[in-house]
């Protein structure tokens, strides 16, 4: 057993499962395992309200190969959470005891507020703003998160029915989309977060920061950094126009033409345009001139919070004593 904690975080989300393994020492986090790969769970949730097989089976499949990594690794504690598909499903049940039987841990459903909350601390401890409020922004499969932080302290939050996954399913069915379909996209983005919007921002927020794989997106596309080097747009910006801009390149071709845009990719490119919708309307209510990508998430989250709590370190001195 390593000397410094080690932690293992998994976040079986809508559209992808991520896995985190890292260290901390004394709050600085060193990775050591960073894996992600898309399942689409929430494709057949968002149809018809249950998990489709084929899905579930490579989820399992993927949660098989990661639970084997972390195994790699001795970790002193595991979190394993489930996300807007799970929360969804009628039928989840089956495969949440499935994937914590794989896991040797529970996979706990977590609800919206608690998804949020979980966001705000993985950003935070990744980018501290100390004496700042800031408007986070998380878009994922199933779910969009909208998160005032103070000062690095949780605030506010609302969880809505926003995910890219999500939007595309119920608006999106032309290749490219027929623009009344992106109309309808847009309008009901907009009604969607009206009224959270106008109780966030009376706090008024000093920066807009974005997370997840749609935020990634969006900001190597406008910075010109590749997929393979996404890790560099860490912290990078994209402005109101570029976003505007992007959403309309984006929403007049068709999948294969989105696909070989720098930074998009063939799997971001079928549900990207519903990611940016929410982006950009956020940024459009807000009036902010920006938004700036923060890589971090709930992995980073439960990572700090494992740490936080000290998590296994009865473990690690009895085995400091053994040897």
């Amino acid at each position: 057993m390593s000397a410094v904690p080690r932690y293992a975080a998994i976040d079986v989300g809508s559209n992808s499962i991520r896995l985190l393994v890292a260290e901390v020492n004394d709050r600085r986090t060193k990775t050591l395992v960073s894996d992600r790969q898309v399942v689409r769970l929430g494709t057949g949730v968002f149809r018809d309200g249950r998990l489709s097989e084929s899905s579930t089976d490579l989820a399992s499949r993927v949660l098989e190969r990661m639970a084997e990594e972390i195994g790699e690794w001795d970790v002193d504690a595991v979190r394993a959470v489930g996300t807007s598909a799970l929360r969804d499903a009628a039928d989840s049940t089956r495969f949440i005891l499935r994937a914590g039987q794989i896991l040797g841990t529970p996979l706990e459903v977590i609800s919206g507020n608690e998804e949020a909350r979980l966001v705000q601390i993985g950003v935070t401890s990744r980018w501290p703003h100390p004496d700042k409020r800031i408007l986070i922004v998380d878009v994922g499969g199933g779910s969009a998160q909208l998160i005032v932080s103070d000062g690095g302290r949780f605030v506010r939050a609302f969880s809505l029915q926003l995910g890219a996954v999500r939007l595309t399913e119920m608006f999106l069915k032309s290749d490219p989309p027929d623009s009344r379909e992106v109309t309808r996209l847009q309008k009901h983005v907009r009604d969607q977060i009206a009224e959270p919007l106008d109780e966030l921002c009376k706090i008024e927020p000093y920066r807009m920061v974005a997370t997840s794989s749609s935020a990634s997106a969006l900001v190597c596309a406008v910075n010109d950094i590749k997929r393979s080097r996404r890790d560099e747009a860490d912290g990078l910006a994209a402005t109101t126009k570029q976003v505007r801009d992007l959403f309309r390149k984006l929403s007049d071709r068709g999948i294969k033409d989105r696909a070989g845009i720098t930074g998009i990719g063939p799997k971001r490119a079928e549900i990207i345009i519903a990611g940016v919708a929410v982006l950009g309307e956020v940024l459009e209510r807000t009036g902010l001139p920006r938004l700036h990508y923060s890589s971090a998430g709930v992995r980073d989250g439960v990572i700090a919070e494992l740490a936080a709590r000290g998590e296994g370190k009865s473990a690690r001195a009895f085995a400091s004593v053994r040897k």
